[in-house]
Formats: C-alpha cells, structure tokens, sequence
C-alpha cells in the first residue's frame, strides 16, 4: 500500500479510536497503529487542520495533546459508524451485477457473498434489487464469457492454467503455463494478471488472445505481497523500466483519446498537440498499432521507430503497386 493511502487509511481511524478513548496517550497510539512518535504527532497535526465546509474555526476539529495525552473534539460525526445511502447501496450492486455479467457464470462466491449483503442492507422501499439490475441496458462489451468465467475459478481456487497464446508484439503463438492471480477490465477487453513459468515472472496476458486453455488439477501458492504489488509489464511489453522511450505527438482529434490510455507514462500539451510517452522493451507491436492512425499520430523519438515504420509503409505501398 503506498504512504498517501495509509496515511489517510490511519488518520480515518485515529479520529474515532481518540474520541472513544479521550486521554489516550501518545505511545499508546504508536503501538495500536505500529507508526512511530513523529507519524502520529504528524497525524494529528493534519488533523487539526481539517473539518466540515465552510471550514471556519468553528467548524475545524479541534485537537489537544496535554503532556502525553490526545483528546479530539468537535468531530463527533466520527463517533457513529458511517452508512451508505440507498443510492450508494443501489449503485453497488448495480456495478457488482455488471461485473457478475462480464465474468459470465458462475460468479465468484466473494462476488455472490457482496451482493447478499448489500441487496440485506437495502432498506424497505428502496428499489428492488431486480429493478436496479433491469434499469440500465446493458451490452456485453468483449468476448469470451466461458473463458472469463473459467479463468476466474481458477484464480480463486488457486489452479495452474496451461493455454497457447498469441503474443501480439512477435506476432506469434506460444504454449505457456501460468498461475492466475486477477482478471481486470479496461479498454473494452479483459487482462490476465498471472505468474509467467515461461518468463518466470508476473506477466498481464489479454484474454481473447488466448487460443486454447486448460485448467489443470495442479494448485499452486500466490506469490509473496511484494512481488504480486510489484508493477508488470502489459500484454504489449509496455513497463515503467522498459529500456526504449517512445515519445509520440497526436493530432487534436486522437487527443482526447490518447489521454485516456494507461500504457502512457507521460502526457503534456506542446504547442496545441498532446504528446505522450511510454517505455517498452519491443517495438514491433507498436509499428503495427501506429498505422492504424495514419497521420493523426506523429513519431517524435526514437528514430529507429520512424525508420521502422516508413520501412513497413514502403513495402505495403510496393505490395499494392
């Protein structure tokens, strides 16, 4: 987890744990929250600084440290458990019915289990749970539901997959045996998160590049926390530490649209045109992928990526003579 969200994390639960035990002494909240001195002095001077618009002193939290005690007033809407609204409650489990959707049947017994709980807190006269689902219209956007639903049970009941798959960067179909850890949704297709036995590392594979699967009876162990947090390459090789730069300039009308891909590292307006950037350890994917915007998109760096590229048009041009 990174500090910003732990931060925020233990300052949410700071508030109430002081205003339940007013007094409570410093060193007493170092070894509940496992922080240091300085973090929690740090803490509750941010603290101090926060409360409720129109955030005059009157409506500022009000914190004391006297010697070796904290006490916290004026911050009272922190004592009770915070409650969804019904809005809130009906739009969870509008987005977890349209995740139940795209993953296809069976749904994971987790998913199953939230939706019980939440259609339970739905208070009488809320919309029916049935309703809520009827109300939007709603388009499977990729393909592959079997293989999605497969690929699910397998990263929750911890079984090895053997599949063939095509690597679009060397335009080439490889048989590999992988350990499912997540499936995610972005960009209209579904994302494979799994350990790599061909690479030996956690690699993100697109689902409906797999041409043939099996999920075999063998189990397997999730790797240790930081290894599975740690950041891995795309199914195009993109990666933060990839060792070339691609630095590419798009016309206003893929701006938009260019702005939105997570596979940029970087993305700033230079004289009325977006340019972006990314790392990759493989180019081949990306000369493919530019001729499809034609002149929208205009190559910036590295030259050997326009040389590439105007190798490829040539021959195609010479193909169609």
């Amino acid at each position: 987890m990174s500090d910003p969200e732990s931060k925020i994390q233990r300052l949410l639960s700071v508030i109430p744990y002081v205003l339940k035990n007013q007094g409570v002494t410093l060193s007493e909240l170092c070894d509940v929250f496992g922080v240091s001195r300085a973090h929690i002095v740090s803490d509750l001077d941010l603290i101090f600084m926060c409360g409720q618009p129109d955030y005059t002193p009157a409506d500022l939290i009000e914190v004391e440290i006297d010697g070796d005690q904290v006490f916290i007033r004026m911050a009272d809407y922190f004592a009770r458990p915070m409650r969804f609204t019904t809005a809130e409650l009906s739009g969870l489990y509008l987005a977890c019915e349209a995740v139940r959707r795209l993953s296809g049947p069976p749904a994971s017994s987790a998913l199953t289990s939230a939706m019980d709980r939440i259609a339970g807190a739905l208070k009488e006269g809320a919309v029916p749970r049935d309703l809520i689902a009827e109300s939007v219209d709603f388009h499977q956007p990729a393909p592959g539901g079997e293989l999605v639903a497969a690929l699910s049970e397998a990263c929750e009941r911890r079984r090895v997959v053997e599949m063939e798959y095509y690597t679009y960067g060397r335009d080439d179909i490889t048989r590999r045996r992988v350990h499912p850890l997540s499936l995610e949704f972005g960009m209209g297709n579904w994302y494979l998160r799994a350990w790599d036995g061909r690479s030996r590392e956690i690699r993100v594979f697109r689902v409906d590049r797999i041409k043939d699967m099996k999920v075999t009876a063998d189990t397997f162990e999730p790797p240790p926390e930081e290894e599975a947090d740690r950041p891995s390459p795309g199914p195009h090789g993109v990666a933060a530490g990839g060792e070339i730069e691609v630095c590419l300039r798009f016309s206003p009308a893929l701006a938009r649209w260019a702005e939105e891909q997570p596979i940029f590292s970087q993305a700033q307006m230079v004289r009325g045109r977006l340019v972006c950037t990314l790392r990759t350890d493989n180019l081949s994917w990306l000369e493919r992928e530019l001729l499809r915007y034609g002149t929208e998109v205009e190559i910036i760096s590295p030259p050997e990526l326009k040389e590439r590229l105007r190798a490829r048009v040539k021959n195609l041009l010479e193909m169609y003579g």
